[in-house]
């Protein structure tokens, strides 16, 4: 069954002697069953062989370095390709493709905000000015809120004189008090 064999890199590693003791003996016990393992481990035996018995017929010229280097100066990409700043061109173009979609996705985000926020009611043409250029009250609760913060130095003041009797039994009048 070729789904059970060792992969290739435990047989070369068994042909290294890098196994394990029991590993070894695991992957010798399937190379007994398994001929396709065993001409492999083979395999790796004859080229361990021809590797160790092979020598340079002749040494490298004085002049190898410098065609090698000349080239890869040919394979070298074009000037245009070469990188900006430490930046290639790719990079260059990362920024402004960010941005964009940056920009496009706030856009989005504060559109459908605008959508789903609840409605304003349309201003009347004729309404003053006033009117217009006062924030919108959406209840009743909001009303009494908004009027509790514009007489809010009357109510600072309230709870001090919510226990004070002598302004109780003063007579009621209707005298505007003086700032």
């Amino acid at each position: 069954m070729r789904s059970a064999c060792m992969k290739r890199e435990r047989v070369f590693a068994l042909s290294q002697g890098m196994l394990s003791e029991s590993d070894e003996r695991e992957a010798r016990a399937h190379l007994e069953g398994c001929e396709s393992c065993r001409a492999m481990l083979e395999g790796y035996g004859r080229l361990d062989a021809v590797l160790e018995e092979w020598s340079p017929a002749t040494e490298a010229s004085p002049w190898f370095d410098a065609r090698v280097r000349a080239a890869a100066a040919a394979v070298r990409p074009a000037r245009s390709k070469r990188p900006v700043f430490g930046l290639s061109l790719d990079r260059w173009l990362a920024t402004p493709a960010l941005a964009a979609l940056l920009i496009v996705s706030s856009v989005l985000i504060i559109r459908d905000f605008r959508l789903h926020s609840p409605a304003t009611p349309p201003s009347a043409p004729s309404a003053n000015l006033a009117a217009a250029s006062a924030p919108p009250v959406r209840s009743q609760a909001g009303a009494q809120e908004l009027n509790m913060y514009q007489n809010l130095p009357v109510l600072e003041d309230y709870d001090m004189l919510a226990d004070f009797d002598v302004i109780s039994e003063l007579p009621r009048r209707n005298h505007k008090v003086a700032d």
